[in-house]
């Protein structure tokens, strides 16, 4: 199953060391950068390390129990929302990232509503919880004010499909259906997981979590929920579709396209088509790449659900 996932958050909530640990755990690198020691594997451009901020949208890959992960690192300053905003567009899910002491900030109220407008499901990781001050629990009390009331704290209420009674009941409250098999027969692990599946696809539930990515606290348990609560469907036998969401040119000045493959398989040397009915642009595939920071293996085929760049 593959799956592409993005991480926003405000700048410094500790989005790239996230990234970084999740990347780590999943022994997709051997060891874990730091924004402050200039060494991360996401942040791999002079202008990111310089200024100790993500300035680009950087794509990581890793696999995890049977599912195929393409992680997108994003932009935390509003100087580069539009680079954000275009990543956004080609994500299945996505993770905020927010500070156990400073909460909800402003770029954090426009990162929710670019999610909303996208209708991308989301999950929030509260982090920092090492610092002096951090409170998860008021920040998921602001949550609920300012966000959506639909989040829910499943740190310690789901475990390996198994739920609290309090979180059956939570779910149970927001499906009619659910609610009826509740009062008549009881809770049913298996029916559970996959209602929460599905209301968290369709933007019906909000997990959160939290911990301290510095600390590599919450983060590994944080994955394993994220891979219980995901699925994708995509059909490799209609016809290749994709969605650009970045262009970049070489220092030769070779054009690198991003392409998000949402159907089909594209393979070298096929055609591709890109604008809409009054201008379109033919252009032959004469490289596809399989991007994870700044290295690149090459392949011949893509399939559905994959995160590639084409020459």
């Amino acid at each position: 199953m593959n799956k592409t996932i993005g991480i926003l958050a405000h700048v410094d909530a500790g989005k790239t060391t996230f990234s970084e640990q999740i990347l780590y755990h999943t022994k997709s690198i051997r060891q874990r950068g730091r924004v402050d020691h200039q060494d991360t594997y996401l942040d791999n451009h002079d202008i990111e390390r310089q200024r100790g901020i993500t300035v680009f949208a950087e794509q990581g890959m890793f696999s995890f129990h049977n599912s195929h992960y393409y992680l997108i690192d994003t932009p935390g300053h509003i100087d580069f929302s539009p680079e954000m905003e275009r990543s956004i567009q080609v994500m299945d899910y996505a993770v905020i990232i927010m500070s156990a002491v400073e909460g909800i900030e402003g770029h954090t109220e426009t990162v929710w509503e670019l999610l909303k407008k996208h209708q991308i499901p989301t999950f929030f990781f509260i982090n920092k919880i090492d610092r002096i001050g951090a409170d998860v629990s008021a920040v998921i009390k602001d949550i609920r004010l300012n966000l959506t009331e639909d989040v829910y704290d499943v740190t310690n209420d789901l475990s390996n499909s198994e739920m609290t009674e309090n979180l059956a009941e939570f779910i149970a409250e927001r499906n009619e259906t659910l609610f009826e098999h509740y009062m008549d027969k009881g809770y049913d692990k298996e029916l559970w997981l996959r209602a929460l599946q599905d209301m968290i696809h369709h933007n019906q539930f909000f997990p959160c979590m939290s911990g301290s990515a510095l600390q590599d606290i919450g983060v590994e348990s944080f994955l394993k929920r994220l891979d219980l609560l995901t699925t994708t469907h995509y059909v490799n036998e209609d016809p290749f579709s994709g969605r650009v969401y970045k262009i970049r040119h070489e220092s030769n000045r070779t054009r690198v396209t991003f392409i998000k493959a949402l159907s089909g398989t594209l393979k070298v040397r096929d055609v591709v088509k890109y604008g809409g009915v009054e201008e379109t642009i033919s252009e032959k595939v004469t490289q596809i790449r399989v991007y994870s920071g700044n290295k690149f293996r090459i392949v011949d085929h893509v399939e559905a659900g994959t995160s590639v760049a084409r020459l």
